[in-house]
């Protein structure tokens, strides 16, 4: 057998982020190196895997068709090593994971299963926004965190982990608190509610992103400031929120949720450490992640 196991991962990487510099950060390699491995990988099978311009990189037939084995194989020596480490000790230890308004649904779902597959893992948990989190992980107090909207931060890796769809929040009473569906445009006259601006700065560029994607300049609540910014500013001042069902679900008592038309998404994003070798609890984490 002429195939190098150890060239699917890449592989896999870049297929998933069809970017040569973000699967280059993931992997902790530059970008002339991955290329490299992805253009041994394609001699050894005798198949281009990917077609390459100047400004972009999608799978070929081939390289979809092959893309599932090649998971499946990643996926299963990272739990053979997982079951050595968990052998050796080495996961009955704690992983410290920063949790983000917006991820908790997906992170309950996820901690289940962590929780399933390995029981003696001690699990510590810090819940802040996304900035703060993020500064967290570069700072080596935390292991990895599950970040809603991250802005990026020196020091760290970015690996989005879902894209949810938004839904518009108001207070039972405002006006369009009866309406099924809402476009973002219709919102120009509103107040749009923030985030306390120090640990959520990718949420709040992200408001306005896509605000000016519809078509206007947003007009910004000017007080979002305590980790309750965002609710009080929707249940108090009549201000608008962009969230989703999953990320509501802790606040959702006294406010509306109106799907958008057309849709619209939010990234939720696996933030780790942009040096050093990922310990087996995170490799487990992001195996459950996709998983559940």
């Amino acid at each position: 057998m002429t195939l190098d196991p150890r060239l699917l991962r890449p592989f896999a990487v870049l297929a998933q982020e069809l970017h040569f510099g973000h699967a280059a950060q993931r992997l902790h390699v530059t970008q002339p190196a991955l290329s490299q491995q992805v253009k041994r990988l394609e001699r050894q099978l005798g198949v281009e895997l990917f077609t390459r311009t100047r400004v972009s990189v999608e799978l070929t037939e081939a390289g979809d068709a092959v893309l599932d084995r090649a998971r499946a194989a990643v996926a299963a020596a990272e739990e053979a090593e997982l079951i050595a480490a968990e052998l050796a000790g080495a996961v009955r230890g704690r992983l410290r994971i920063g949790i983000s308004p917006g991820s908790h649904e997906l992170t309950r779902r996820a901690l289940a299963e962590l929780r399933e597959r390995r029981p003696r893992l001690t699990l510590e948990a810090k819940q802040d926004n996304s900035g703060v989190l993020c500064a967290d992980v570069a700072a080596g107090s935390l292991d990895v965190a599950i970040a809603f909207e991250p802005e990026a931060v020196d020091g760290t890796v970015r690996e989005q982990i879902s894209r949810e769809p938004a839904v518009v929040a108001v207070a039972a009473g405002h006006p369009l608190a009866g309406r099924d569906r809402v476009a973002l445009a219709e919102l120009a006259a509103e107040n749009f509610a923030l985030v306390d601006v120090e640990g959520g700065r990718g949420y709040n560029r992200a408001i306005v992103y896509h605000c000016r994607a519809a078509g206007f300049e947003p007009t910004l609540d000017g007080d979002a400031h305590g980790p309750m910014a965002w609710e009080t500013a929707v249940r108090t001042r009549g201000a608008v929120g962009l969230t989703t069902r999953a990320s509501a679900v802790s606040t959702a008592q006294e406010i509306a949720l109106v799907d958008l038309d057309p849709p619209l998404e939010f990234a939720i994003d696996l933030i780790t450490p942009e040096a050093g070798q990922q310990p087996p609890a995170v490799l487990a984490l992001r195996r459950a992640l996709w998983e559940s």
